[in-house]
């Protein structure tokens, strides 16, 4: 399973159950490397593509991508795509990828639209 999140300088991923930003080059970004991903029907709104981003399945299948604003990133992912947004905005609910077992193993940088560089980082665990 795949899990995908955004996170601030400071770990940081939502404010008061509220995203922290957005960027529509992430989105892009996304949809050119899956065909669909699996979301909350708050983060699926996000994507213009009808249909692109489905509801979260229970069970989750084991090769599922899901896109993680607010919820908590599966102890049963074995690959972490971090979208960085390289600011720091005031956040209630943090994330550390390190602390949480998960092992940094590529990291590129592209222009975002609102946000001058994002940093995107692929982990595994271990």
């Amino acid at each position: 399973m795949t899990a995908i999140a955004t996170l601030d300088d400071r770990n940081g991923r939502s404010l008061c159950g509220k995203r922290l930003s957005k960027d529509r080059e992430i989105l892009g970004d996304i949809e050119r490397e899956f065909p669909h991903v699996h979301a909350s029907e708050y983060t699926a709104a996000l994507f213009t593509s009808p249909g692109y981003a489905i509801p979260i399945p229970d069970p989750v299948p084991a090769d599922a991508v899901l896109f993680l604003e607010l919820e908590d990133i599966p102890a049963d992912a074995d690959e972490l795509i971090i979208y960085r947004w390289n600011r720091r905005y005031p956040s209630d609910r943090e994330f550390d990828p390190a602390a949480n077992g998960w092992r940094l193993i590529s990291s590129s940088d592209f222009a975002g639209y609102s946000h001058r560089k994002i940093t995107k980082e692929r982990y595994a665990k271990g």
